[in-house]
């Protein structure tokens, strides 16, 4: 594993024009050393000599027991409460005449610290670089996150093999999340999303004290996080009793979608065709006013990473890529159906995701 986050950081600086790279997103952090810490308000930054490979992390010291057993790093940079960490960067960098850093995540206030040792020409966005490294997954990769995913199905397996008519919301996203950690996750990477009635037509609702009734979609979205820190993310979208017309129509086109995304995920298809063949599928059976989000995102350590599966990204699926395919119809007043999968791109696309999608198998008994 040491070698693997070498290899990284050698990866990460081959990319690069520039003298020194400071990298604080504590996940980026544990990407390139494989140490996870969570520093709160105090500053955790690797240092990264893009020259020479040599690596340094600065940390708070009382997370010296975690740097020491877990951190793949050259160097040991802890400070205590009180004192300058900028002033250790600018030791460390003191020959640095241009600096990397991630552009959508340094705050205002510390690149104004920044700018005392450097100008804003000297400083530089490596974000883009970092994300296209983490956006591509190797075989070690692809089965922890197999292991993410086979955790929130055991989950949603236990839930539905007992009567969830009468259950409020709530109550349903504290079952999750206990079966989750029961079966071995360390926390959930989001939620559970437990949205049912009319509230599934809320995408990105809240889970409350609505209870689930006959007649309802039931909509859960969910994920975990592993003791490797890597995250699942999927959806089934349930029908409380017998399904009426109108719910088995927009069921099986939001169902068409998904398996059109699927196809379409092939090595050197073009991000947006994904979208597209989805949104057709909608378009066609006349829902596609209700379809309001991109088919799909990547992910891997982070619940959203590159690449993102929107209707103007042209870029071409890669082999290593992970991504979810996800089309939604969500209509006011009625109810909503999402039906997400996780994917590995490959030369055969490997599904991670197999619990059951047919509409006869998320149908529930009332």
């Amino acid at each position: 594993m040491t070698q693997k986050y070498k290899e990284r950081v050698e990866k990460l600086t081959s990319m690069l024009d520039l003298d020194m790279v400071v990298i604080t997103e504590p996940t980026n952090v544990f990407y390139f050393t494989g140490c996870h810490i969570e520093p709160h308000e105090r500053v955790l930054a690797l240092l990264i000599n893009v020259k020479t490979n040599d690596t340094a992390l600065m940390f708070p010291a009382l997370d010296q027991e975690v740097v020491n057993d877990t951190a793949t790093v050259d160097n040991h940079l802890p400070y205590n409460d009180g004192e300058d960490a900028f002033r250790l960067i600018f030791e460390h960098a003191i020959d640095a005449e241009s600096l990397g850093i991630e552009g959508g995540h340094v705050t205002y206030n510390r690149y104004q610290r920044l700018l005392e040792n450097y100008t804003a020409d000297q400083i530089h966005s490596v974000e883009a670089q970092i994300n296209q490294l983490r956006g591509k997954k190797d075989d070690d990769d692809r089965e922890k996150l197999q292991e993410a995913v086979d955790i929130t199905e055991k989950a949603l397996a236990d839930l539905v093999n007992e009567p969830v008519s009468g259950k409020t919301e709530k109550e349903i996203a504290e079952f999750l999340l206990a079966r989750v950690k029961a079966h071995g996750a360390v926390d959930v990477s989001f939620g559970p999303l437990v949205l049912t009635g009319e509230n599934s037509a809320l995408p990105h609702g809240t889970s409350g004290e609505t209870t689930v009734e006959p007649g309802h979609f039931l909509l859960i979205d969910f994920g975990v996080v592993t003791k490797d820190r890597y995250v699942s993310d999927m959806t089934r979208t349930f029908i409380i009793g017998e399904p009426t017309e109108e719910q088995t129509a927009i069921y099986n086109s939001v169902l068409r979608a998904n398996e059109a995304g699927i196809r379409q995920a092939q090595v050197g298809a073009p991000m947006n065709t994904l979208d597209d063949a989805a949104r057709d599928e909608i378009k066609a059976d006349g829902y596609g006013e209700y379809f309001t989000h991109r088919i799909g995102h990547g992910l891997g350590l982070g619940l959203h990473e590159a690449p993102s599966l929107d209707a103007q990204n042209t870029d071409k699926l890669e082999k290593g890529h992970v991504i979810t395919v996800e089309p939604g119809v969500y209509k006011a007043g009625f109810g909503g159906v999402r039906i997400e999968d996780m994917l590995y791109i490959d030369d055969t696309p490997y599904i991670f995701t197999k619990f059951p999608k047919d509409i006869d198998s998320i149908t529930l008994e009332a």
